[in-house]
């Protein structure tokens, strides 16, 4: 075996124990509680949360911290995007004059890409010995959108879990004298658990698969989830009889004016039928000029909206 090829198996075996051990550590960090006074586990959580997410407002009376939203370093979906690292409010301002000044010299730059954000809730909670729970959400920026949308569900990041754990590793080591194993806890129960979600089955004039879809169409625009929304739709959704075709533009417009997306959970409740085996309408039958009518189509094995526009 070569001197190299041997440094290649050590550093693989070394890299393998290290990320083994590091798991041992979130995992023994999250099934802790803290026997110490509530100061003491508070301002640990608090000094931690903030060294990693400096913007924050915190509430010791209620045992609260909660940071602002931070802007991922890298906004690239290449990007690795399990580091702790963000863009404070100044050197998001000093980026985004540096991409100014690359796009005056005609360089690609950061605007063109999505942008992601961060932020938690750490909370203090119970009794001695004390919990301490940490949820973290996160936001894309999609250009031409006029506001983030977090990700929830199916759309939540791969990289959310790893920052949740960094930060749950950092307050456990100021404090891990005090930690103590907790007993086993029933499942939390996630907040998009509790809403209510609606039955396929209240599409009866409609194929089967077209009416998941538009149960779960109807449930994301009740509750204003855009990034459910996003995957319901066709890449070249019509969107307007006078505007390009476009999923972008579209979703743009809808979280700019949230006037077409009433219109839609009406279009939907109004009744949907089916116009052959490849298309359904909402409401049924020929849309009168000036209203709304929204439209599924089957592509290969899957059906989304192919338009949602206003007839004339």
């Amino acid at each position: 075996m070569s001197v190299r090829h041997r440094i290649t198996v050590l550093v693989t075996v070394i890299t393998a124990l290290a990320a083994c051990s590091n798991k041992k550590d979130v995992e023994r960090a999250k099934k802790s509680l803290y026997d110490a006074d509530f100061a003491v586990v508070y301002n640990a959580a608090l000094e931690a949360t903030r060294a990693l997410y400096p913007n924050l407002d915190d509430s010791p009376g209620a045992g609260a911290v909660r940071t602002a939203w931070h802007q991922v370093t890298y906004a690239s979906n290449t990007d690795d995007l399990s580091q702790g690292r963000t863009l404070s409010t100044a050197a998001n301002g000093g980026a985004l004059a540096q991409s100014q000044g690359q796009a005056a010299a005609g360089m690609p730059t950061r605007l063109a890409y999505k942008r992601y954000f961060i932020r938690f809730d750490v909370t203090v909670a119970g009794g001695r010995p004390w919990r301490v729970k940490i949820a973290g959400h996160a936001s894309e920026w999609e250009p031409g959108a006029a506001l983030p949308v977090e990700m929830r569900g199916v759309a939540k990041p791969p990289w959310l879990d790893g920052r949740n754990d960094a930060l749950t590793i950092a307050i456990y080591k100021r404090i891990k004298s005090f930690a103590v194993p907790m007993k086993e806890l029933p499942p939390e129960i996630k907040p998009e658990d509790n809403m209510p979600k609606t039955d396929p089955k209240t599409f009866a004039n409609v194929p089967p698969d077209a009416a998941k879809r538009l149960a779960i169409l109807k449930d994301a625009v009740s509750h204003r989830d855009y990034a459910s929304l996003r995957s319901q739709v066709f890449d070249d959704i019509a969107w307007s009889l006078g505007g390009a075709p476009g999923a972008e533009t579209a979703m743009a417009m809808w979280q700019a004016d949230t006037e077409a997306l009433d219109a839609m959970a009406k279009t939907i409740v109004a009744g949907c039928a089916a116009t052959g085996d490849k298309k359904v309408v909402c409401p049924g039958g020929e849309a009168k000029p000036g209203a709304w009518q929204l439209t599924l189509e089957l592509r290969g094995t899957d059906w989304r909206v192919a338009s949602f526009v206003k007839t004339e």
